[in-house]
């Protein structure tokens, strides 16, 4: 609230309303105090031009008197100043510096002493004046004179009451037409900020603001309309270069569709069709095995015997393949699973069609997360058999599945103690029939891994891996929060 009462806060119009009232106020201050001084100023000289004119004629008037030493006529003489209201004190001295007739009229102090240089001129509330009195070039007294300066006093407090009470006049005028002149200013910066921040709020580029005249403000509004003009231009290309994009996108990504579901149909297809005569191979091979073993040298049984694997071999790529292209294109349905006894159930199927290795596998309690479980149980399947058949020359097998949930994701990681795997090989772990052991070491198609990168990627998340040689290896699969929700 505070800051809002800051210079940098406040509005344009006040402060160029409040620059002009100052600057109008310093110059009726100064002119009022000038007219104050000079008024002051010509006001005493023209009172002591008066005393001294007063003083001139009496002196005239005393000078016979003080050389006849005529007491009585000097009275008479100072008397007349009486009329005079400021006159505070009348003395007349003769030439030996004796006063010889006084006129005070408040019976203060008496008559200086002319031999200690009494102070002429304004002093305090006073104005002393002393003259000679000469009569034919010889001085025959002094005449000293003291007013009473309250005349002066009171004309320049009422001179000052009426010229700051006209400045005040004149600075209520200002007031007014710098309020309505500061609009002459301050209007077109308005309606030029206020259309800057419509722009920018409602990116509204066809506004304009109105052109004031020829001055700077003018060729600034009219600066303003040609750059708004020019980003308005460009953001209309900007926008029909991007409906144009996304028409090609659409058009890309239509033809992309249907090439991806012509090309899975015609794998499906393919697969499928293979199966046929693939099962007829193994049936016949197991037909003569049977019926015409005995019939067969060593060699044509060991041929036999690698037909029967390669037919073996072939509907194991037959049907990674099918189930490759059946997590591609099939529809999803999601919901939230409790993938804690998913894998549970798988690990159960594994110990029983497996060897008999020792084993020892730990699944997190409560791991749950959103997604197909169809496909997320071909996936995890993929994982945990690999695990399973990796370790599978162990002197025991160990196999640990946890979870770590953070605010934007979770991910379950798939730990094992098997043979692991060279890291500067891991970006061919997810590419279908790459394989990093020899089949004569892992049987496999080389299609799990690529089966779980597809089924992971369907739910926006990811999976990689760590693993050394020797040391087992740790699948992480990453699901982003926004699926779980």
């Amino acid at each position: 609230m505070m800051e809002r009462l800051r210079w940098q806060y406040w509005p344009l119009k006040t402060k160029l309303l409040l620059l002009t009232l100052s600057i109008s106020t310093l110059g009726i201050l100064l002119v009022c105090t000038s007219l104050v001084v000079v008024e002051n100023e010509n006001y005493q000289e023209q009172l002591e031009s008066e005393l001294h004119v007063i003083t001139d004629i009496l002196t005239e008037q005393s000078a016979a008197a003080l050389l006849f030493e005529d007491d009585q006529q000097l009275n008479t003489i100072i008397s007349s100043l009486r009329q005079i209201g400021t006159i505070e004190q009348v003395c007349v001295f003769n030439v030996s510096g004796e006063v010889v007739s006084e006129l005070n009229s408040s019976g203060g102090a008496g008559c200086p002493d002319l031999g200690g240089a009494p102070q002429v001129g304004f002093v305090g509330d006073f104005y002393r004046l002393l003259e000679p009195v000469t009569l034919d070039g010889d001085t025959v007294g002094h005449f000293y004179l003291m007013s009473r300066l309250e005349v002066l006093r009171e004309h320049i407090r009422a001179f000052i009451v009426v010229t700051f009470s006209i400045g005040i006049v004149i600075q209520m005028a200002l007031a007014w037409v710098a309020l309505r002149l500061q609009r002459l200013v301050s209007e077109p910066i308005f309606e030029l900020s206020n259309a800057a921040q419509r722009i920018a709020r409602e990116h509204d580029y066809s506004i304009r603001v109105p052109v004031y005249g020829k001055d700077e403000l003018g060729h600034l509004g009219i600066a303003f309309n040609e750059m708004i003009g020019t980003i308005q231009q460009q953001n209309l290309r900007i926008l029909e270069s991007r409906d144009e994009l996304e028409r090609t996108v659409a058009d890309r990504t239509s033809e992309l569709s249907l090439a991806n579901r012509e090309l899975e149909a015609f794998s499906f297809s393919v697969s499928h069709d293979l199966r046929q005569p693939l099962r007829a191979i193994e049936g016949f091979g197991q037909a003569l095995e049977e019926d015409c073993g005995d019939q067969l040298n060593e060699t044509g049984r060991d041929y036999l015997s690698r037909i029967r694997t390669a037919t073996v071999r072939m509907g194991g790529l037959i049907d990674g393949l099918l189930v490759l292209s059946r997590v591609s294109r099939q529809a999803m349905e999601i919901k939230q699973l409790d993938l804690s006894v998913m894998l549970e159930e798988i690990v159960d199927e594994l110990r029983e069609t497996t060897d008999s290795l020792p084993t020892h596998v730990q699944i997190q309690r409560g791991i749950r997360v959103v997604g197909d479980e169809r496909m997320l149980r071909v996936a995890f399947q993929n994982l945990l058999e690999n695990a399973w058949k990796y370790t599978s020359k162990n002197d025991q097998r160990r196999i640990d599945v946890t979870a770590c949930e953070a605010p934007d994701s979770i991910t379950v990681a798939i730990q094992d103690n098997g043979v692991g795997f060279d890291m500067k090989y891991v970006e061919k772990l997810f590419v279908a029939f790459n394989r990093l052991h020899t089949p004569s070491q892992f049987i496999g198609t080389g299609l799990g891994l690529a089966t779980v990168d597809r089924v992971v990627r369907r739910h926006f998340g990811e999976v990689y891996a760590d693993s050394s040689v020797d040391r087992g290896a740790c699948f992480y699969v990453k699901f982003p929060s926004s699926m779980q929700k």
